[in-house]
């Protein structure tokens, strides 16, 4: 067993590398969408795939959508906020239950694990995404694995995950979209595309403490590291930086971003029907899967309808 030192070594050397300006940072040179063999720019600031590359999305694309064979086209979708570590997926499977099945879950995270895993099946992970420091590193004997470097395919994997959304909205197909939820502009674009397409709309959002926060991403990814460590997974654990999780949190007063999006999302867009808000506790630092206590649920009766409470049985 490696020794807790050597994890707390580690964590500490992910963490430094993912910070601005570092090798792993989303401003490194080797991040995917900078790869002129895979991406150009089509005269804006936004990056293209290029034929090749496209084909790859396209692929994975058609992938992940085969891992949800059962999900229905009845123009719902369920907006799932809240920061790293909240519990969100624990609080899904207790929201949909046995009709989870009816929906096809849109995370971007999970865009990153095929991403990275088909870069390590084509020897492109090795050649083109892992930098130098990440080399030297390993030939010293510190053991990297792939979700390590996944900020290097963030924009790629948002790339993926938003133009699936957006086949499945014209489709009509029942969407659960997991999100941190910490930009105003993508979620009103999001709330456009769904109040268009004629989506009954449900957001749900767990409230979470930013040390519980903290805690929950660091036992994480130690988990799942020294699981990694003996073989357990090949890809090891998605690092999420603790600069982008205080981010978050950087709201006015002491409320996070995404509480404050998702509050101002249900009350001002007429497709929401219902909303509701789950908190967790400090001292609730100890189950990394809770997603705390209801503390609010408002709903609409109708599209446009005022929201308020929701009635109780």
């Amino acid at each position: 067993m490696a020794a807790k030192e050597e994890i707390e070594h580690h964590r500490r050397t992910v963490d430094r590398m993912s910070r601005p300006g570092e090798a792993l940072a989303q401003d490194s040179q080797n991040i995917t969408v900078s790869n002129p063999e895979w991406f150009y720019q089509d005269g804006g600031e936004s990056m293209k795939p290029k034929p090749e590359r496209r084909k790859l999305h396209e692929r994975l694309k058609s992938d992940y959508r085969r891992k949800w064979p059962r999900a229905k086209q009845e123009r719902r979708a369920l907006i799932l906020a809240g920061a790293p570590g909240a519990g969100k997926s624990t609080l899904l499977k207790e929201l949909l239950g046995e009709h989870l099945e009816d929906y096809l879950v849109l995370d971007a995270d999970e865009f990153k694990e095929l991403l990275l895993r088909q870069a390590v099946a084509d020897g492109s992970y090795e050649s083109a995404i892992k930098p130098e420091e990440v080399q030297l590193r390993e030939a010293a004997g510190e053991e990297f694995f792939p979700l390590e470097l996944a900020t290097l395919v963030h924009e790629e994997s948002s790339q993926l995950s938003t133009q699936l959304r957006s086949q499945c909205i014209a489709e009509g197909v029942n969407i659960v979209v997991d999100k941190v939820l910490h930009s105003a502009d993508g979620a009103k674009q999001l709330m456009a595309e769904l109040d268009e397409a004629g989506y009954r709309v449900e957001i749900v959002e767990v409230r979470v403490p930013f040390e519980v926060s903290q805690q929950r991403i660091t036992q994480r990814w130690e988990e799942a590291y020294e699981a990694s460590l003996h073989g357990e997974d090949d890809l090891g654990a998605r690092w999420v930086p603790y600069q982008f999780a205080r981010k978050v949190f950087d709201a006015p007063g002491d409320k996070s971003k995404p509480e404050i999006i998702a509050e101002k999302l249900a009350f001002q867009s007429p497709a929401v029907l219902r909303y509701r808000a789950y908190r967790t506790a400090d001292s609730d630092t100890a189950d990394a899967d809770d997603f705390g206590s209801l503390e609010v649920d408002m709903s609409r009766s109708g599209y446009g309808a005022e929201l308020a409470a929701t009635p109780q049985p």
